[in-house]
């Protein structure tokens, strides 16, 4: 994993999904379909120079507020580290029950399969 020293990238507003719209397209004809036990990541090509992250964590999987953004921190700082790696892609998190019970660590790690056959299939088709 590169370190923030080779890869300093802020997590700015223009790398947010932000509308109603932008999520729509990307889960309505996802491009890749990938998950694990704890959530489904959704991809789907963009023209931009950087790639843009939408989190959905419904209060139905994580009861508490604490976890809710807690999930969402984690998942936002995972993808800070690593964009250069999706740099075309919408991304849409969604996450499933038992994603709060998972450490820092679990969480990153689950991510980072995921996350490296995205890389792998968006090297393939650009």
């Amino acid at each position: 994993m590169p370190n923030e020293e080779t890869h300093p990238s802020p997590f700015t507003k223009q790398h947010r999904l932000s509308g109603r719209i932008d999520f729509e397209n990307v889960m309505k004809a996802p491009l890749h379909r990938l998950g694990s036990d704890v959530f489904l990541l959704l991809a789907q090509a963009n023209v931009l120079t950087h790639g843009r992250l939408g989190l959905i964590v419904a209060k139905k999987n994580v009861k508490r507020a604490t976890r809710r953004n807690w999930v969402k921190r984690q998942c936002r700082e995972y993808f800070r580290r690593q964009q250069h790696e999706v740099s075309h892609f919408d991304i849409v998190i969604l996450a499933r029950k038992g994603i709060a019970d998972l450490s820092r660590d679990e969480l990153t790690q689950r991510l980072d399969v995921v996350w490296k056959k995205l890389a792998k299939y968006g090297r393939l088709h650009s």
